[in-house]
């Protein structure tokens, strides 16, 4: 069996989006990236080769996670920061994680939802919680780690 792997790319640490690019040619992985602009890390035009999509989504809010929601299927592994895109992956039977290597399951989403909701309204209020920043060794390193064990899980 092939594995599909659906990226969320524009939030995605393009180190991350170069090493699954890699392991989609190493490995029997279908890798597809959506996002609102071509972010293809080989160059080629239109973002396609045999194991890897660049779907580009219009430039509209949401339109690469409407995109991914519609097309990920039982089976899959999307990487998305997106909490409430994964939350409803997750309803869909459709397994997620981030790129800093958090596997989502239904207590992690709960809880990230409600600290998700906590940080929207510490925001209005002015209160805004600090963001990270930087992406490095140990967030790649974690990714790395959470990455194989889900895809040794799947047996890919």
């Amino acid at each position: 069996m092939k594995a599909r792997i659906l990226v969320d790319a524009d939030s995605c640490a393009k180190r991350v989006r170069k090493w699954l690019m890699a392991r989609a040619k190493d490995n029997e992985i279908e890798l597809i990236f959506a996002a609102n602009r071509d972010l293809s890390p080989d160059g080629s035009p239109a973002g396609q080769s045999q194991n890897f999509k660049m779907i580009v989504c219009p430039a509209q809010s949401q339109a690469a996670d409407k995109w991914l929601l519609a097309n990920a299927a039982a089976g899959d592994l999307v990487i998305t920061r997106d909490i409430p895109l994964a939350a409803s992956l997750l309803g869909k039977g459709v397994a997620a994680m981030n790129d800093f290597g958090k596997v989502f399951d239904k207590q992690k989403i709960d809880r990230a939802l409600k600290e998700r909701e906590l940080s929207l309204q510490m925001s209005q209020l002015g209160l805004g919680t600090k963001k990270r920043d930087s992406y490095g060794q140990n967030e790649f390193e974690a990714f790395a780690k959470a990455f194989n064990e889900v895809i040794r899980r799947k047996n890919c």
